[in-house]
């Protein structure tokens, strides 16, 4: 007869191993958990948008969120939002969806408490903010200079939350250089 196994009998390299984003094991904090909640309206917003352009290319409301989208970034324009001239819809809906999926993944990851979840957005962050320092500084308005602060406080806030929770693994040394004990 297989004898069953209680929690307690399960190394600890084994419960380590689901990578959970808090270093107690219990919920995220707060301001993880509000990144989350952004991230999963943010997908929210992309869909509505890829919808309307999807099945009402001309209405209003397809303007107003497009307008949006170009205004936060998620399709550079080059100072072009008045103009009407938007990459072709095949495109625009296939980058929407894109970041519709990322946005899902790092929400639903942070709330269920994944670290994997936070090193997304992390490389997300790293790869989206020279972009928009150089967008800033070429066309600088208060939604871009506020949008390019929250996400580097957003990138500094993970940053540091992971480099914590690394320094502070089990058989870290946190003494001296090489060659120091």
């Amino acid at each position: 007869m297989p004898q069953m196994l209680s929690k307690s009998d399960v190394p600890a390299d084994d419960a380590a191993r689901g990578q959970s984003a808090s270093p107690s094991g219990g919920r995220p904090p707060l301001a993880v958990v509000l990144l989350a909640l952004l991230s999963l309206g943010l997908a929210v917003f992309v869909l509505v948008a890829a919808v309307l352009l999807f099945f009402a290319p001309h209405s209003a409301a397809l303007r107003w969120c497009m307008y949006w989208v170009v205004r936060l970034g998620f399709i550079p324009m080059h100072g072009r939002i008045g103009s009407g001239r938007l990459p072709t819809h095949g495109v625009v809906i296939a980058s929407l969806l894109v970041y519709m999926v990322v946005f899902l993944f790092e929400g639903c990851g942070m709330l269920l408490g994944k670290a994997w979840a936070e090193y997304l957005v992390l490389v997300e962050l790293l790869l989206l903010l020279p972009p928009e320092a150089v967008e800033n500084y070429r066309h600088t308005d208060w939604l871009r200079l506020a949008t390019l602060v929250f996400n580097a406080a957003i990138f500094v806030y993970l940053a540091v939350r992971r480099g914590r929770e690394w320094m502070d693994k089990p058989g870290r040394r946190r003494s001296g250089g090489p060659g120091k004990v």
